[in-house]
């Protein structure tokens, strides 16, 4: 079928609400980690930092993960992929809610960030099975709202279940879920009945030779969208400790506001979508640069705030930077997708998480150290908003989009 049919099947909307449901499911646990750090960092006895590394070792995992989970994404098709994350990442999760100690959490989440990484790679297969180009960005916007989702899940039923279950029993709660939806997700997959093409030609042949070539011109946006993943894990690791110990918030309400952050997301990763397709005819760098200087600008006001500033100053700029720093995936993947052609999405995608997990993993307990040395969370958002601003100078002078043919 050709781009410009107007025949498609109706049923890829099931099948987006599906995936996106699993990203809602699987960031649950992801997001469990920072959603309950101000109830589980006292009782472990952990710094900032180490709080930070938790999300470090998830990270971690993925970093040496996903490129393989891609490459059997693409093999072994998205049903059986997802389907082997969840329930892995659920049993997991379960372990790490047992943890007596810092290394036996740490191991634990490292373990979840290894099945994690399998529904990635496997669901955005799925979108560039499903979806024409102008279409995807916003498709693949959309399945990326689960994960913002999910951590609007758990940062509104993890709190409320730790005053019934302690934190312990809220994150095992959100380990079990996972499970469970694994063997949802396997009996309602169904697999595109369509050959879908597309109206454009991959810069340097990329998709149409593999090896090297695909690879490198993978290489910038991954690269330069890393230090916006850094600025994304550090927000919404440490905006629950950052609203508790500097902005004066108890610990509930510190892990509560972390919803507005992840909602803007949301928003965000639908409507940049919307306006990569539909304002900017299908271009994505320009679309990047631009949440990258918002992302920056956003930042860089968080540093301005003090404890004496007022809510309806705070409030909308935690909402608008998770529109913008936790919002700009769904275009990004989309471009990744395109340069690396459908046959190999999984992998194309696999890298870019590993190089961007790889730079979360090392920029987000760092942050944290930042300011254990300095006292200062202003300090730390400054440094984190020269990094963004180094990561759109990159993607600004050597990302190449592919070229449309039609």
């Amino acid at each position: 079928m050709s781009q410009t049919s107007p025949v498609r099947d109706s049923f890829r909307w099931i099948i987006l609400g599906l995936i996106t449901f699993s990203h809602i499911i699987g960031a649950s646990a992801q997001y469990g980690i920072n959603t309950l750090a101000p109830f589980y960092q006292d009782e472990l006895g952990l710094s900032r930092a180490q709080v930070g590394l938790f999300f470090s070792a998830f990270y971690f995992a993925m970093t040496g993960a996903s490129f393989g989970a891609g490459w059997l994404a693409d093999r072994w098709g998205v049903r059986r992929t997802i389907s082997q994350g969840h329930l892995f990442l659920g049993v997991c999760t379960v372990a790490a809610a047992l943890s007596p100690s810092f290394v036996w959490a740490c191991a634990s989440f490292f373990l979840a960030g290894l099945g994690y990484s399998f529904l990635n790679p496997a669901s955005s297969v799925g979108v560039m099975n499903w979806f024409h180009r102008d279409e995807r960005a916003t498709a693949m916007g959309a399945k990326q709202t689960g994960v913002p989702g999910g951590g609007v899940l758990a940062a509104v039923l993890a709190p409320s279940l730790v005053l019934v279950v302690g934190w312990r029993g809220a994150l095992a709660a959100l380990g079990v879920i996972n499970v469970l939806f694994a063997f949802v997700f396997s009996s309602s997959w169904r697999e595109a009945r369509q050959e879908l093409t597309d109206s454009f030609e991959p810069e340097s042949a990329a998709s149409a030779e593999p090896g090297a070539r695909m690879y490198r011109a993978l290489l910038p946006v991954s690269v330069a969208t890393a230090i916006y993943l850094v600025g994304q894990m550090v927000l919404i690791t440490y905006l629950p400790l950052y609203l508790k110990d500097a902005m004066g918030f108890s610990a509930y309400w510190s892990s509560l506001a972390l919803a507005l952050t992840q909602g803007g997301a949301m928003i965000g990763r639908v409507g940049w979508g919307v306006v990569s397709d539909r304002l900017f005819g299908g271009r994505r760098k320009v679309v990047l640069l631009l949440i990258g200087s918002l992302s920056a600008l956003l930042v860089t006001a968080l540093s301005l705030l003090s404890r004496d500033s007022a809510y309806y100053l705070l409030l909308p700029i935690l909402f608008l930077a998770g529109v913008c720093l936790v919002g700009y995936q769904g275009v990004s993947y989309a471009l990744i997708g395109e340069i690396a052609g459908k046959a190999r999405t999984g992998a194309g995608l696999g890298m870019m998480i590993t190089i961007n997990a790889a730079c979360a993993t090392l920029g987000t307990p760092l942050f944290g150290y930042i300011v254990d040395r300095t006292g200062s969370y202003a300090f730390a958002w400054q440094i984190l908003a020269a990094s963004i601003t180094v990561g759109i100078l990159a993607m600004a002078v050597l990302l190449k989009e592919p070229r449309r043919t039609g």
